[in-house]
């Protein structure tokens, strides 16, 4: 995955301070839905967003932001 995608899904996460996955994916039109879920999965293990499930859906947001 490139560091362009990795930046624009971060930025996008950063502005919207919190945004389900379906909404993220709808954001990256350019991406699968795979590409999209790898580049969550390797972001999340690295500390920068976190992915919280809610009901059936996932919600993601920045690491800085609290909680």
């Amino acid at each position: 995955m490139t560091q362009q995608a990795s930046a624009k899904l971060l930025a996008i996460i950063q502005e919207r301070r919190q945004i389900r996955l379906e909404e993220l994916l709808l954001a990256l039109p350019e991406l699968t839905w795979n590409q999209v879920f790898s580049l969550v999965d390797e972001l999340s293990r690295r500390g920068l967003i976190y992915l919280r499930r809610r009901g059936f859906e996932y919600e993601l947001r920045a690491a800085s932001l609290p909680a």
